[in-house]
């Protein structure tokens, strides 16, 4: 136990001191870009998150998901999330390279029919750098942008299940977050020249402190032997977040070296940041397809398909001092197949492949982000794939899991940046074996 909470302080301040988790412009808007549900099994399947449930996962997107644990199984999910995205503008290109841990959660049933999780991850995320110079004759001009900075979530969430039987499971659930963090927005000015490299640093931040709720449901219904549905769906109301936004000058006759700025000016205020309605819905059906007869083994597959859909509202604020948000409302269509060529592998690991044993997914996206672009708003869609590794010593429930995104992101329009990526996400669920819990309770005769 004092590993696991060790890990757990580490991965904390990791989260909150971590800076550059997006490389993209348009985290220059607002708080930055939004956390987008990102997980290793989630993202392979079409970002297809909030039907998609069992014992063996934690889904921290739906709350209601947290009372069909197992009992006596105590869940550990971890996150890597990585990056490698190809920028380009007319003749002009790019390429930027990012990985950080993505989430870290716990998860557990603390009754027959109530479940509880918690733990970290992003809310906002800002983080893009670029420059341009501009030639004056014996000296020239460098205007630099830069943006940094990270919302965290710290969330402890319930569920309870009004509806609990082998065939048929209803539940609902909530989280409680705590949203932690600042983002910055830099642009400066250096004068480049022989003997100066003065020039002029304005800097803006926003500094989010607040409580913030989002709900959830989870629905599963067996029919028959051979068909299993299930249904999840999650609102986040429009809530006020308090913030603080701050804005500071500086001047230097040597702009490499902060410790000789000279503050011109700085202001702070306090108020909101109000964010938009969001809802989301999903189905997965899951079909358990007969035996399939080998010459020295029998396999029960299983094929599952999902679709989800969300709507997501943009983001304002009711500071007098800074100008509107020009945002908008997104939404995001998934699609994924999920085939597991064996259901019972602790009954037949002796006879099975390995090959037998994995869970092999894929999917599609499209997303409409909540960003434009000379009226023209972002898109991001792409094709996923993955595969599910059970971890199958002692008989726990660990498995570890590659999500792998080959994706565009843009205005598609000509003239305008556009970002070709490759997106991979490792995860790792962990789960003590049956006979070893983490919490135990002991009797005393």
């Amino acid at each position: 136990m004092r590993n696991f909470f060790n890990l757990f302080i580490l991965t904390l301040a990791f989260g909150a001191q971590s800076q550059t988790m997006t490389t993209h412009p348009i985290s220059y808007y607002g708080i930055g870009e939004m956390g987008q549900q990102s997980h290793s099994i989630y993202d392979a399947i079409g970002r297809s998150y909030v039907s998609y449930f069992d014992s063996s996962q934690l889904n921290i997107y739906n709350p209601s998901t947290y009372s069909n644990l197992t009992t006596g199984n105590t869940l550990l999910s971890v996150g890597i999330n990585a990056r490698a995205s190809q920028y380009s503008q007319n003749a002009a290109k790019s390429n930027q390279i990012f990985a950080l841990a993505d989430h870290f959660a716990l998860g557990f049933k603390m009754k027959k029919r109530m479940g509880l999780a918690f733990g970290l991850k992003p809310y906002a995320k800002r983080g893009y750098a670029f420059s341009e110079t501009i030639y004056t004759g014996l000296d020239s001009l460098q205007y630099n942008y830069s943006g940094r900075g990270t919302v965290s979530n710290f969330f402890l969430g319930f569920s309870f299940a009004l509806l609990q039987s082998k065939n048929s499971y209803l539940a609902l659930g909530a989280n409680a977050n705590y949203l932690f963090g600042s983002v910055y927005n830099d642009r400066s000015s250096i004068l480049i020249s022989n003997t100066s490299y003065s020039g002029g640093l304005s800097s803006a931040s926003f500094l989010v402190k607040a409580i913030h709720l989002d709900f959830g449901f989870s629905y599963k219904q067996q029919i028959g032997r051979h068909y299993q549905m299930s249904l999840g769906g999650t609102i986040d109301p429009s809530q006020k977040l308090n913030a603080t936004y701050a804005n500071a000058f500086y001047t230097s006759n040597n702009m490499s070296d902060p410790t000789q700025y000279d503050t011109l000016s700085t202001t702070s205020y306090k108020g909101h940041i109000i964010s938009g309605l969001t809802y989301s819905f999903g189905m997965s059906n899951r079909f358990f397809i007969d035996a399939w007869k080998r010459k020295a083994r029998t396999l029960h597959p299983n094929l599952m398909l999902n679709l989800s859909y969300s709507f997501k509202s943009g983001f304002t604020h009711d500071f007098d001092s800074i100008a509107s948000w020009n945002g908008g409302n997104g939404q995001h269509f998934g699609i994924g197949i999920q085939f597991s060529p064996e259901t019972k592998i602790y009954e037949n690991i002796a006879s099975l492949k390995a090959f037998d044993k994995l869970s092999y997914r894929i999917g599609a996206y499209r997303d409409q982000l909540p960003y434009f672009k000379d009226q023209v708003q972002y898109i991001d869609k792409g094709l996923t794939f993955g595969v599910g590794i059970p971890v199958l010593a002692q008989q726990s429930l660990s498995t570890l899991n590659l999500g792998i995104s080959l994706g565009q992101r843009g205005t598609f329009s000509a003239g305008h940046l556009m970002e070709s990526y490759v997106g991979i996400n490792f995860g790792v669920i962990l789960s003590p074996a049956r006979f070893e819990p983490w919490f135990r309770k002991r009797k005393l005769d």
